[in-house]
C-alpha cells in the first residue's frame, strides 16, 4: 500500500460478485507459504489465458498506475498486488468503468509469491511509494530485500525494466545500493519515462520530493 492514506480511511463498498470473481483473487500467506504448488504461476498464460507480455505492480494501492497502463496497452497483461483490501476495491472499481480484460488483481502479500515468478515472463515491474521501513541497516531485511529483487530479475525478460521510486531518502539509498552491488542491470533514470502514481502526484504537489530508477535488465 502507497505511503500516506491509511486503507481504513478509504470508504468504498466491495465489489459485486460477478466483478470479485472477474478481477480479484485472495491468496493467503500460510497457503502460500504450505502449498505454493496450488497456485498458478503469476503468468499470462496462467492467469489471463493468453500469450500477451506481462506487467506487475507490487503494492499497487487503488490501482492508478496498473488501470491506466491497462487501458494504454490492451495487448498488455497487468497483475496488481496489494495486502490491504479497500484499496483494491477502489482499483476494481476503476476496471469495472472501463471493462478491462487484461488486468487482475491479488490480495495477499507478494514476498510470499516469489516462488510462483516464472523466468524470463515479466516485461515490467514496478514498486513505487511503497510505506518505508526503518529497518534499513539490518541484514536480515536486507536479505529479504535482495531476495526479491533478485526473483524479479529472474523473472524479467531480456531487456524488461523494474522501476523503483520513494519519497524516503534512507530507503532509496538502500535499495540502490543493493541493485548496484547485487545484481547486474543497466541504471536509467525514471524522469520522463511516463510513470507515476495518483500518491506520486500528491507528494510532489505537496512538496515532497520523490526520487527513483528504472533499471533494464541486461540482455
Amino acid at each position: 500500500m502507497a505511503r500516506g492514506r491509511h486503507p481504513t480511511r478509504i470508504h468504498i463498498d466491495p465489489p459485486g460478485e460477478q466483478a470479485a470473481a472477474k478481477y480479484l483473487l485472495r491468496w493467503y500467506g500460510r497457503d502460500l507459504h504450505l502449498g505454493p504448488h496450488r497456485f498458478p504461476g503469476l503468468t499470462s498464460p496462467e492467469l489471463f489465458g493468453n500469450d500477451f507480455p506481462l506487467e506487475i505492480d507490487f503494492g499497487c494501492g487503488t490501482g492508478v498506475l496498473a488501470c491506466t497502463r491497462a487501458r494504454q496497452f490492451p495487448h498488455v497483461n497487468f497483475i496488481g498486488i496489494d495486502l490491504s483490501q479497500k484499496p483494491l476495491y477502489c482499483a476494481i472499481q476503476e476496471a469495472v468503468k472501463d471493462n478491462l480484460e487484461n488486468i487482475r488483481f491479488i490480495r495477499g502479500n507478494f514476498n510470499m509469491m516469489l516462488p510462483l515468478l516464472r523466468p524470463d515472463t515479466v516485461l515490467a515491474a514496478y514498486y513505487l511509494l511503497p510505506n518505508p521501513p526503518k529497518n534499513y541497516l539490518q541484514e536480515r531485511a536486507n536479505g529479504r530485500r535482495r531476495g526479491f529483487l533478485q526473483s524479479v530479475c529472474n523473472a524479467l525478460v531480456p531487456g524488461g525494466r523494474f522501476y523503483f521510486a520513494t519519497d524516503a531518502t534512507e530507503f532509496f539509498r538502500c535499495m540502490d545500493e543493493i541493485l548496484k552491488n547485487d545484481l547486474h542491470y543497466e541504471t536509467l533514470s525514471i524522469e520522463n519515462a511516463g510513470i507515476s502514481t495518483g500518491y506520486w502526484r500528491l507528494w510532489e504537489d505537496n512538496g515532497r520530493r520523490v526520487k527513483g530508477f528504472a533499471v533494464v535488465k541486461k540482455v
